[in-house]
């Protein structure tokens, strides 16, 4: 993966989101120690609505990065079905591309299954505390009861 524009982008974005925020119920999560906020924008007319995502992953520290995701929406009112237009794009904010990439290629690799350089090895545990999607032989936190 070496672009934001690909489908192969969007595929495992996508596939992020849904293993770490299901039905992207929550407004704020991490993912593997990044950032996850969400914010939604929708408007609804007398003959079209409108839906706007965006949502940015932040990695903070050393060698830090922000990567800006959006994705729109537009429908005809009176028709569900019926879809007007559809669009996305994504735009790293800060930091060195070089280290947003890595990142998103080791994620690849966790949901793959494939080994982790950065983690071990790649089976993925259940959600933890917060949602934070952990590859196998990391501790999750947990409360003391």
């Amino acid at each position: 993966m070496n672009s934001f524009a690909r489908r192969s982008f969007f595929r495992l974005f996508d596939q992020l989101m849904s293993a770490t925020n299901p039905q992207l119920n929550r407004a704020r999560w991490t993912i593997d120690g990044v950032e996850a906020e969400r914010e939604r924008y929708s408007f609804t007319g007398p003959d079209h609505g409108a839906t706007i995502e965006a949502i940015t992953l932040t990695r903070r520290g050393l060698r830090g990065w922000s990567l800006l995701v959006v994705k729109e929406y537009w429908w005809a009112v009176g028709a569900p079905n019926k879809t007007l237009k559809s669009f996305h794009w994504a735009r790293p904010v800060s930091g060195a591309r070089k280290d947003l990439l890595a990142w998103l290629r080791t994620q690849e690799r966790v949901m793959a299954g494939e080994p982790s350089t950065a983690h071990g090895p790649a089976a993925l545990r259940p959600f933890a505390a917060g949602g934070e999607l952990q590859p196998a032989g990391r501790k999750t936190p947990t409360r003391a009861g």
